[in-house]
């Protein structure tokens, strides 16, 4: 708080003219709050006259009065003014916030949904019916969960033929292999396998992006799961693996049964490394990986319609939003990339509830312009 002294020297200075922009500020502040008789919206010209009536007031008192007078004056003064500083902080965070609801209501985007292309052996694109929730792959050719033909059967055709179901950013899809393993296959991923497994040594498949699967454990023809950096083998396991490009690091967490991880970057390690149930195998780009215990449900949370968010990171979260609502995300010089984000949404929501879920959790806000995100402070 401000000496009296300096109260004193701030006035003379007022009076001769030679405040800076600060102190007229201050002055001004102090002065509408100290006299609450007079209206707060004073011309200049009004204002300049009353701070003179200040200044021979202060001129023409005992010097113990005037010292009791303006203290009491000044102490009201700073009161009142944190007081407006508060309220003025929460009103524009106030503005803010409707200001970033308004926008985020006008350019909503709505959630992902069931979307993919199968590409045959011949080359062939088909769109797969987003009504539709998987396909299954068996001795019938190739038909929706529902039983609704897509490609029939060939007959004569028992050799295994490449197919890849492939999704966009904010598709989704399933399918059961010939095997009987289910596979839910993630926005912006694809899976490569054969149309059947039948006199194969072992079922491979190729998976980029991120998928869930559920094994069916067949000991002598083993189930490998192949992505750009490692090899994943099912020992009776329900998985998830996470290889987006994207990504700092491949994640392969074990949600039941046992399963082995082998690292294809790194030379060194040629022994596969065993995951027990809620583990996580964090493959990083030297090849290197690392087991830690997690938790499940934040791993598939996404197969079960939930972003659920343990202790990650903004960025971490807005590419998965990223991938889900088909969006650009763009970051401003301040925004507050720092934040770490607990909780769950669901994926159902649109991308405007979602980031309002977040802004509620965090000091930062979001921005729609035209499929992009733009994140601020």
């Amino acid at each position: 708080m401000m000496q009296q002294e300096e109260i004193d020297q701030l006035l003379q200075k007022y009076h001769k003219g030679t405040c800076t922009a600060t102190e007229i500020a201050f002055l001004e502040s102090w002065y509408a709050q100290w006299n609450q008789n007079i209206p707060i919206a004073l011309t200049a010209e009004e204002l300049h006259e009353d701070l003179l009536s200040i200044k021979e007031m202060t001129t023409t008192l005992q010097p113990e009065i005037k010292h009791k007078k303006l203290k009491q004056a000044f102490l009201v003064a700073a009161s009142l003014l944190l007081i407006l500083s508060t309220g003025l902080y929460f009103y524009i965070q106030i503005q803010i916030k409707k200001k970033s609801a308004y926008n985020l209501a006008l350019h909503d985007v709505k959630p992902g949904s069931n979307k993919a292309i199968v590409i045959l052996a011949n080359g062939q694109k088909l769109d797969l019916n987003s009504l539709k929730g998987g396909i299954v792959i068996g001795n019938s050719g190739l038909t929706y969960n529902d039983g609704t033909n897509i490609i029939p059967a060939q007959k004569g055709t028992e050799q295994p033929e490449p197919l890849i179901v492939s999704t966009p950013k904010g598709g989704q899809y399933q399918i059961t292999l010939s095997d009987g393993t289910r596979v839910w296959l993630n926005a912006a991923s694809s899976l490569k396998f054969p149309s059947t497994f039948s006199r194969l040594k072992e079922r491979l498949v190729e998976l980029s992006g991120e998928a869930y699967f559920e094994v069916k454990y067949d000991a002598k023809q083993p189930f490998r799961v192949h992505t750009p950096t490692q090899i994943a083998e099912d020992l009776g396991t329900a998985f998830n693996i996470n290889s987006y490009s994207d990504e700092p690091f491949t994640k392969t967490t074990l949600v039941e049964g046992s399963m082995q991880v082998q690292s294809l970057k790194n030379k060194q390690v040629r022994k596969p490394l065993v995951l027990k149930p809620s583990q996580q195998a964090s493959l990083n780009a030297a090849g290197l990986i690392n087991i830690r215990q997690v938790n499940t449900n934040e791993a598939i949370g996404w197969k079960n319609e939930n972003f659920i968010f343990d202790g990650e990171d903004l960025q971490s979260a807005m590419r998965k939003i990223s991938r889900w609502y088909n969006i650009e995300v763009v970051y401003e010089s301040n925004a507050n990339s720092n934040l770490i984000l607990e909780g769950l949404v669901s994926r159902k929501s649109n991308l405007s509830e979602v980031l309002k879920w977040i802004e509620t959790v965090g000091n930062v806000h979001f921005e729609i312009k035209e499929r992009r995100i733009i994140v601020t402070e």
